[in-house]
């Protein structure tokens, strides 16, 4: 589905001043269907009978009357609405050779310009038509949207503010805004704007619909199934989108039964869903797990469906559970290609036309050579901190490469009652950005600069509900082992647990996981480029570990599988704590909690198994080409190949 298109269908009559329907970035949990939205029509300029506003001059008598410029716009607009952008676009570009500036054309042909995936060029158009005409809120909406779909977060967020300032009222910009805010995991900002939503748009599906998602995506199931139960309260028939949110929620909390019953009711409804379909079939694994006769029905039922009738969202999905199951039945041939099909699909999601996966990897290059270049060396001298005054112990990081364990970690640990884990928020990343000049500027830093940047920091997990005074709190962020040079500057007594797992295994798992993507996360749709960026992440690991002075316990995976208590009691005592029977059932208490924002929940609600360890060597072959890659990583870490 194409981010801001139309949703086909029975045209509309719209006036000048053209609306957009909100676009969306497809998560696991939101069926495809849910993606349409409601249309925004705004009419600048309606109330004078003239398109946008636009009077012709006195020198243009000639030009056509304006009534026929409404006309065409109107015309334009319906073509809009039905998806028909090379038409639209003729009616915009007709209406613009004899009137240049008209704005409602210039709007028109930027959202033409969206609907096709060229938002940079959406972006000049609908700034022009703005320029224009300032005072239509819709405009500005479509400003935000065309800047937040080339990751121009801050202009999009001020486009959004000017929006609101005129129509606080106007639906579409808690809409769009609480997309922004979601596609850059800051959920409690992102649900903030989807309940103001329902507010203003209570009969509407969409909008619970966008609520359920954003809470999942936040491990928020609980508020998904409040959402979903707001929404059937409200609107009958229950829609079968609905029900498929539901479906998945109940299935990442567990229940699988109630999983089931739903994904059935939405594929009665909707037989090609593949939200729901998926959902139907990984519950109904999880629940009768290897069995055989089960594994061959689903994976018919699944092969059945022609992928290439499919959007690339629906498609990814689609790919992504039957490479599940037939890595199930240990066919390791099919499992692969269907891998790496749920892979290429993710490729040719819009929203990653304007993520550059190399910013991630020049960024950690970048720290390689500042490292290589003496820049420890040259840091100013600043005071030692023990602890941060009324705070029960230091802060800990929990990091590692991704699949390494460290969702395990974190529900072993947040089990226990002096603990409080936080899970994959985005809490260094608004320190760096708090940091003007990093990472260069952390060399000169001054006490007072230290202590601003540290206070940034207690503030956003205050925000989240940190406790501080009574218990040990650990930010799990997996790649912010990237930026341990920032947390040893800012957090010289922070402490770092360690994951670790097999090179080959990591690399491996990430290939076949079906992350959300962003600019690391694209790295792992090629095995190549995920070896390749676990080279460069371990490298400069190393590096730090070399010239810093950094406390560190690490944990393995392997052995944490194979006996929890004999490799998690060495981390209590790293914590200065007690030991307590509570972490000895992660499942247990992951299915308390209610909340895990990884793609690891259906592992972790589960007893532990060793069946992933050395999985890798069933792909030997098809990972023969990346094993030179992590070779000397594998030795270094005790590994073999």
């Amino acid at each position: 589905m194409a981010k801001n298109f139309p949703p086909k269908g029975p045209a509309k009559p719209l006036k000048p001043g053209f609306g957009m329907p909100g676009s969306f970035k497809p998560t696991v949990g939101l069926p495809a269907g849910a993606a349409g939205g409601r249309p925004t029509v705004g009419v600048p300029g309606a109330a004078s009978g003239v398109a946008g506003g636009f009077r012709p001059d006195h020198a243009q008598r000639n030009s056509p009357n304006p009534d026929d410029i409404i006309r065409i716009l109107q015309l334009g607009g319906a073509h809009l609405a039905a998806g028909r952008l090379d038409h639209a676009g003729s009616a915009a570009g007709a209406v613009l050779k004899v009137q240049p500036e008209n704005p409602d054309a210039l709007h028109l042909l930027g959202l033409v310009a969206l609907g096709k995936g060229s938002p940079d060029k959406a972006e000049q158009l609908i700034a022009a038509a703005a320029a224009r005409m300032p005072h239509h809120v819709n405009v500005w909406v479509n400003l935000g949207n065309a800047q937040r779909d080339q990751g121009k977060i801050d202009e999009a967020l001020i486009s959004y503010q000017r929006a609101e300032t005129m129509n606080p009222d106007y639906p579409d910009v808690f809409l769009e805004r609480g997309q922004l805010f979601q596609q850059s995991a800051q959920f409690p900002e992102s649900l903030q704007n989807f309940r103001r939503l329902i507010e203003l748009a209570p009969n509407e599906a969409s909008s619970y619909m966008r609520a359920a998602s954003a809470a999942t995506d936040a491990g928020l199931f609980k508020d998904a199934l409040d959402f979903c139960q707001q929404a059937m309260n409200r609107v009958k028939p229950v829609p079968a989108q609905i029900k498929a949110i539901l479906a998945t929620t109940y299935e990442r909390l567990g229940d699988l039964p109630k999983a089931i019953e739903w994904s059935e009711g939405a594929l009665a409804e909707a037989p090609g869903s593949a939200s729901a379909l998926r959902t139907w079939s990984k519950a109904q694994r999880r629940l009768k797990k290897g069995n055989k006769e089960l594994l061959d029905k689903l994976r018919d039922r699944l092969e059945a469906i022609d992928a290439s009738k499919m959007s690339a969202p629906e498609a990814r999905l689609l790919y992504s559970e039957l490479a599940q199951l037939c890595d199930e039945q240990k066919d390791v041939p099919a499992a692969f290609s269907y891998f790496t099909r749920m892979n290429e699909q993710t490729l040719e999601l819009p929203e990653l036309k304007f993520v550059d996966r190399r910013k991630f990897v020049d960024e950690v290059d970048h720290l390689i050579g500042l490292l290589d270049g003496g820049f420890v060396s040259e840091w100013s001298d600043l005071p030692d901190i023990e602890r941060e005054p009324g705070h029960a112990g230091p802060p800990v990081f929990l990091v590692g490469f991704p699949r390494s364990g460290t969702t395990l970690l974190d529900q072993i640990l947040d089990a226990h009652p002096g603990v409080q884990v936080f899970e994959e928020y985005p809490f260094l990343g608004r320190v760096k950005k708090s940091i003007e000049g990093y990472p260069e500027k952390l060399s000169a830093m001054s006490e007072e600069e230290r202590q601003a940047a540290r206070q940034v920091y207690w503030s956003e997990l205050r925000k989240e509900g940190a406790q501080f005074e009574d218990k040990i709190v650990i930010d799990k962020m997996p790649l912010s082992l990237v930026h341990s040079g920032l947390i040893h500057r800012l957090f010289p007594e922070a402490k770092f647990i360690f994951a670790i797992r097999h090179p080959a295994d990591c690399v491996l798992s990430c290939f076949m996981q079906d992350f959300v993507p962003n600019a690391s996360m694209q790295n792992f749709l090629t095995l190549e480029g995920s070896a390749t960026l676990y080279d460069r992440v371990f490298t400069l690991w190393q590096k730090y570990r070399e010239r810093l002075s950094l406390r560190i316990q690490e944990v393995r995976y392997e052995n944490l599988v194979a006996d929890l208590r004999a490799e998690v009691a060495p981390v209590l005592t790293f914590l200065d704590l007690d030991w307590n029977d509570a972490v000895s059932d992660p499942a247990a208490h992951a299915l308390s909690r209610g909340t895990i924002r990884t793609p690891s929940y259906s592992q972790v609600t589960q007893p532990i198994y060793s069946s992933a360890t050395e999985r890798w060597r069933r792909y030997e072959e098809q990972m023969k080409p990346v094993l030179s890659i992590l070779k000397p990583h594998a030795e270094r870490l005790g590994y073999s190949l």
